[in-house]
């Protein structure tokens, strides 16, 4: 008799581990655990098991090659733990929902979603009006116009904005290193200039810029995103806050910046990354012909 009685990811992870005996007790478990997490730092350990469809899973794989550089066979590798988990805990009849089919990841093979500028202007002013979050306005316009990844704004410290240069340094300063591991300067566009400038003139050096405003972390700011996303927009869970990122580079490519420049200012260690992150848009194209 199906039970029903695991409903998120993290709950169906945890019974796996309890109950799969290769998992539990057997030589994978580390491989495993390893695997699943990265799913979990995707999406959390709330979120709901029904919701796990093909085009999250897409998405989840498509961040994790951005923000670690991960390659096609991990990403198949986390997809397949993916799979087993919600297979097992339907075997088990503890999840009573069929189980999807991921597809396995082919170089090139899927194209990245994006906001338009527009749409980041209605993220920023749902944020204000109707729930009066102007933390989220500000964090959502500094994601989307940075390219900064959700650890590196919530990271970002009064000090690594150089207003004399206008610049802001992520990364290469005393006690934190991004997660790629590298420095990179990115010019602050005049669209978050005053957001920055406000956020900062009273402040100390060493107070964080966003952090102080999501003391929970990412899933608080996740959280957040998530509302502001469906009364303002209306999209489908794969549009998640990483998107912003996606969005800036997708801005940078529709107006010829080299590849080379846009792989600088997402900080990506290969090339191959910023190629398979780029989407070219119809307007583009027609751009490009007609500049024949």
């Amino acid at each position: 008799m199906i039970t029903d009685s695991v409903k998120t990811w993290g709950d169906a992870v945890a019974y796996t581990f309890k109950t799969k005996d290769s998992w539990r007790n057997g030589n994978g478990q580390k491989t495993a655990r390893y695997n699943t997490q990265h799913f979990t730092n995707c999406v959390g350990n709330s979120y709901p098991l029904a919701k796990i469809t093909p085009s999250v899973v897409n998405q989840a794989c498509m961040d994790l090659a951005d923000e670690r550089g991960m390659s096609s066979s991990t990403q198949n590798r986390v997809i397949s733990a993916i799979s087993t988990v919600l297979k097992h805990c339907h075997r088990m009849e503890v999840w009573d929902k069929p189980v999807p089919k991921f597809e396995r990841r082919k170089e090139g093979e899927h194209r990245r979603v994006w906001f338009t500028k527009e749409e980041v202007d209605k993220l920023a002013a749902a944020a204000l009006d109707p729930y009066g979050r102007e933390d989220l306005s500000h964090v959502l316009l500094a994601a989307a116009y940075t390219g900064m990844r959700q650890g590196e704004l919530l990271k970002l410290r009064v000090k690594d904005i150089d207003f004399g240069s206008g610049q802001i340094h992520v990364g290469g300063r005393e006690g934190f290193v991004t997660k790629a591991s590298n420095y990179r300067a990115i010019p602050i566009n005049k669209r978050i200039q005053n957001v920055l400038q406000g956020r900062c003139e009273y402040a100390k050096q060493s107070a964080y810029v966003f952090g102080d405003d999501w003391p929970s972390g990412k899933d608080q700011l996740i959280r957040a995103f998530k509302k502001v996303r469906n009364y303002s927009l209306n999209k489908e869970d794969v549009y998640t806050f990483h998107v912003l990122r996606h969005s800036f580079a997708t801005w940078l490519g529709e107006l010829g910046v080299p590849v080379r420049t846009i792989m600088e200012l997402m900080g990506h260690k290969n090339i191959e990354t910023t190629l398979i992150y780029l989407k070219a848009t119809d307007q583009s194209r027609y751009d490009a012909i007609a500049g024949l």
